[in-house]
């Protein structure tokens, strides 16, 4: 790859929720290594990146945005309020960082700041992450320069004149090279541990903290697992101040760990025998990386049923099951976790899940992004 004395600065946007933030940092991983590039990131200044971005070492504006997908009215036009803000904002930031390439993958965070990089004629990227795109990539694919894509399906979404690469799912290094031991290690597991790691993404899911909450005592007291529940900001401090005596006392041995949000999912993936998730792309990425395997609860409401589609292809490689969610309750979550019966290593076929991920990815986004840079 090339390098330069004087580093180019990559732009990278997309957030409100973990499916669109950590792919952008991943691409900004590449930036970085495969160039020696300057990765800037640029996202609502209420939104997670915001929090996610605080502990990095790449430098964060942020901005004013709303949504305006299945809001009121009054609350559309205080939207795009908000919006035309932050394109001004985005504006500004461009003319001062002087990027060579704006890459967004996803949300509608992502739509002031790409307006304005089209508005300032610098060379403007989309990554989509699942099958059906979203609102904010449908529309700015009509004149981004080229169209990443996860999935082959995507194409027949985009403009047929449109530039398309498949690319797969960008993963930050860390997910390939995270260790059970480290892993263990830092929730101060026992190797002879069954952990059972639940997450309902990002933001949380009330309907799996329910659920799961139900079961705690007989998780751990008749199937023998600790738990790690990442319960999503908004739902931590209620499951934490609700815990039954008995469910305390696990808290303070350790069978049971409760976080609001984990940046260290990369081990906690690791560290874990079975993963409770939903299955939004990136995820699903991350457990392929880490040969974890899961029970998939795929959102219902999810665009296009995407979710679904992707909890087949951890079916389909051998590295999970699916719990849809008209299903889910205490009873049929246990029952399952239950009979659970986890393949041998080698009986993990990742070919067979339909999703590029990892080093191919990573020499893919690498060469795509080769000629917009010095």
């Amino acid at each position: 790859m090339k390098r330069s004395s004087r580093p180019d600065c990559v732009v990278l946007t997309g957030g409100k929720t973990g499916g669109h933030i950590y792919p952008a940092l991943a691409i900004a991983d590449i930036v970085e290594n495969n160039f020696n590039g300057s990765p800037v990131y640029i996202g609502a200044a209420d939104g997670m990146e915001s929090k996610i971005l605080a502990g990095e070492a790449i430098p964060f504006y942020g901005i004013k945005v709303a949504p305006l997908v299945g809001m009121s009215l009054k609350q559309k036009l205080l939207g795009l309020l908000k919006n035309l803000k932050g394109f001004f904002q985005s504006i500004s930031i461009l003319r001062k960082l002087k990027p060579s390439l704006v890459i967004g993958t996803g949300g509608f965070v992502a739509g002031p700041v790409l307006a304005a990089a089209f508005l300032l004629r610098i060379p403007m990227i989309i990554h989509e992450q699942n099958v059906m795109p979203g609102l904010t990539n449908r529309i700015l694919s009509r004149v981004a320069r080229e169209i990443w894509m996860t999935f082959s399906e995507s194409a027949g979404y985009f403009p047929s004149t449109a530039v398309k690469v498949l690319t797969g799912m960008p993963l930050r290094k860390n997910f390939h090279e995270a260790g059970r031991e480290e892993g263990r290690k830092l929730f101060a597991f026992q190797e002879e541990d069954k952990v059972l790691l639940v997450t309902g993404g990002s933001q949380g899911s009330r309907i799996i903290n329910e659920t799961i909450t139900a079961l705690y005592e007989e998780i751990i007291g008749k199937l023998g697992y600790h738990i790690l529940h990442v319960t999503g900001p908004g739902f931590y401090q209620d499951i934490l101040e609700n815990l039954k005596p008995g469910e305390r006392k696990e808290l303070e041995a350790g069978r049971l760990i409760l976080r609001d949000y984990l940046r260290e999912m990369d081990l906690a993936l690791a560290a874990s025998d079975v993963v409770i998730s939903r299955s939004g792309a990136s995820f699903i990425a991350e457990l392929i990386a880490t040969n974890s395997f899961s029970i998939q609860i795929p959102m219902k409401k999810s665009a296009g049923n995407h979710q679904l589609k992707n909890a087949k292809a951890i079916e389909k490689a051998g590295l999970g099951t699916i719990l849809e969610e008209d299903q889910l309750n205490p009873k049929s979550l246990y029952l399952k976790l239950e009979s659970l019966h986890i393949p041998p290593a080698g009986h993990i076929m990742k070919s067979n899940a339909g999703i590029l991920y990892g080093e191919n990815t990573r020499e893919i986004i690498g060469k795509a992004m080769e000629k917009y840079l010095k």
